[in-house]
């Protein structure tokens, strides 16, 4: 079974704006944010192929990510999920792993394991879960969570799903795959994030 990798950069990204770049370009140790989580994806054995999905609002990362040859798919940047068809309506693989952009701590090696599991279960989607506790423990300001099997999780934003499936626009019942790294912990809303992304990022270059 083939699978996609599926970037989602397409947002307005306005609690970054004061930056002066779109949020996928903002720099992270001098590389665009996008870049970073491109790279990882593309590191994935499991992924057959990795798109970015753009809207109107990131005129500038579409011209980057062009000139990278990256297969970039276009959408309509007012509505997430209406985006989210409209980008798997592109997608030629069977399944495809949704990533937000602004995830740059994820690693090859955790969405490997993501897509795996999913493969072994069988079931029509599967979604990346942080438990509560360690969100708290870890300052994220948590706004929904939900109680799988006794324990309350917060998805992060990261999922596979059956893209047929996907496409009927049906609900797509499913599990989660629990994480508590700071992979997907992290995303980059706020000039802050950005910051304590780099810090994490110039850790992991630093050690053994």
């Amino acid at each position: 079974m083939s699978v996609a990798a599926l970037i989602t950069a397409g947002g307005k990204g306005t609690r970054i704006a004061e930056l002066g770049v779109e949020k996928p370009l903002a720099p992270l140790l001098g590389r665009p944010m996008v870049d970073i989580v491109l790279e990882q994806l593309m590191l994935v054995d499991e992924v057959s192929a990795v798109y970015v999905s753009v809207s109107p609002n990131v005129p500038r990362t579409r011209e980057h990510l062009e000139a990278m040859g990256v297969r970039v798919l276009e959408t309509s940047g007012t509505e997430y999920c209406h985006d989210l068809i409209q980008a798997a309506e592109g997608i030629a693989e069977d399944h495809v792993l949704i990533c937000p952009a602004d995830l740059p701590l994820l690693r090859a090696e955790l969405v490997a394991d993501v897509v795996n599991d999913y493969l072994r279960r069988k079931e029509r989607s599967l979604t990346v879960g942080i438990p509560l506790e360690r969100a708290l423990e870890f300052g994220v300001d948590v706004t929904f969570y939900e109680c799988v099997d006794g324990r309350s999780l917060i998805p992060c934003g990261v999922s596979v799903v059956d893209r047929q499936a996907m496409l009927t626009r049906e609900y797509l019942p499913g599990g989660y795959y629990v994480a508590d790294t700071l992979d997907v912990v992290l995303n980059v809303n706020t000039v802050r994030d950005l910051r304590e992304a780099e810090r994490e990022l110039r850790a992991r270059l630093t050690c053994p």
